[in-house]
């Protein structure tokens, strides 16, 4: 059963969608899609936001496949803690008292099977995404209290394993909420310090980890003084992209039309995070023959993009509004467009994968150590030799 409120609001998202994607069908027949929704109304009581965000992220999942994650229904609600996820192992960021520790349960349930539950409310079309996606819905109290798993629960009770060995638990009420002391930075947890650069020896390292509007002036300055500093002692320009998930791929520019300037050897740092206007930035930078190091990004390089979002009642919702091939110099942003000029060589997902794969240790995180910056700096050689691998 649904009650009349979350109906309201599911018909209000699924017209927006017809309405703005350029191909609201490519994964599933509408006629699939109220079959997947009656089930579920059928079995579950929609009856509140925690049951409406699992009902949405199902239906979501479902529409989008591999090539759409820009669709999406934006309802979260933090505990005061963050995780990043190494192989099959949940560690603790955020608090700083547990950081390092491991999560091992939720409300007595291993927590191998609540990653298994949250797969069905998380969409991606790479592993990078679903891994980030995952540590995301960690510390989503209406993701996690809305998994039918949880669902009945009033607290989520946190088992840990901490780097020392001894067991300890954190307790989060569902209705409860936190001080901004007690929370983390979520604006650098999310975006990391872009429109910031430093030199080590003959390196000059250009953090570039979003391109959100709310970075502009940052970016802005950045390439301003970058344009006055002596780089006659630079040998190599490492641009990190790490974590750059988007925003608008516009503020790239100002930053590749320096890079086109110099004559200096590039190199890109890439990690599971980038998406959207990041991919942007990744693939300016492999024009202009960086070699990249890191791990493969959160999407293909070839997707459904740009977000267009409704407000209903004090609930966000977005549809994909177009499809972004740039590594084809090919977009369609209307459904006549999408259906006359689209070629199966156009949508078939095309995955970028590093020059050199080197990924984040555990031990690594746990010691403070950048594990792919650090490879970067130790392994370039001069200009004329080129990169070890």
């Amino acid at each position: 059963m649904i009650s009349p409120k979350y109906k309201e609001m599911y018909d209000a998202f699924i017209n927006h969608y017809i309405d703005k994607h350029v191909n609201p069908w490519h994964e599933i027949s509408e006629e699939e899609l109220n079959n997947i929704y009656n089930n579920i109304v059928s079995n579950q009581n929609i009856i509140d936001d925690y049951s409406f965000n699992y009902l949405m992220n199902v239906i979501i999942k479902k529409l989008s496949g591999i090539l759409d994650a820009h669709t999406q229904y934006d309802d979260v609600q933090r505990i005061p803690m963050n995780f990043k996820i190494f192989e099959n192992e949940v560690i603790v960021n955020y608090p700083e008292s547990l950081k390092g520790s491991s999560l091992i349960s939720i409300n007595g349930i291993d927590i191998n099977t609540i990653i298994k539950e949250l797969d069905s409310v998380i969409t991606y079309g790479t592993e990078g995404k679903k891994k980030y996606e995952t540590e995301k819905a960690l510390f989503n109290k209406k993701k996690l209290f809305g998994l039918p798993l949880l669902r009945n629960a009033e607290t989520l009770i946190m088992n840990f394993i901490t780097v020392d060995g001894n067991k300890t638990t954190k307790e989060y009420k569902k209705e409860e909420n936190y001080s901004e002391e007690e929370m983390f930075d979520q604006i650098e947890y999310q975006y990391g310090k872009p429109g910031t650069y430093c030199i080590n020896d003959d390196k000059l390292i250009i953090t570039h980890s979003s391109v959100q509007k709310r970075f502009k002036e940052n970016i802005e300055k950045m390439i301003n003084e970058l344009y006055k500093l002596d780089l006659s002692e630079i040998d190599t320009i490492i641009v990190d992209i790490r974590g750059n998930t988007g925003g608008y791929s516009v503020y790239n520019k100002p930053l590749m039309d320096f890079l086109k300037k110099s004559d200096k050897k590039i190199i890109c740092l890439t990690d599971y995070r980038i998406f959207s206007g990041g991919r942007y930035a990744l693939l300016d930078l492999i024009r202009l023959g960086a070699t990249t190091i890191g791990t493969e990004i959160s999407t293909p390089l070839n997707c459904y993009g740009n977000s267009n979002w409704l407000e209903y009642e004090e609930h966000w919702f977005s549809s994909s509004s177009c499809f972004l091939a740039p590594n084809f110099g090919w977009s369609a942003s209307t459904k006549e467009e999408y259906s006359s000029e689209v070629t199966n060589e156009i949508i078939t997902p095309v995955f970028f994968k590093p020059d050199i794969y080197v990924e984040q240790s555990k031990e690594d995180y746990i010691a403070g150590v950048d594990t792919v910056l650090e490879y970067a700096l130790n392994n370039i050689k001069s200009k004329e030799n080129g990169l070890s691998k």
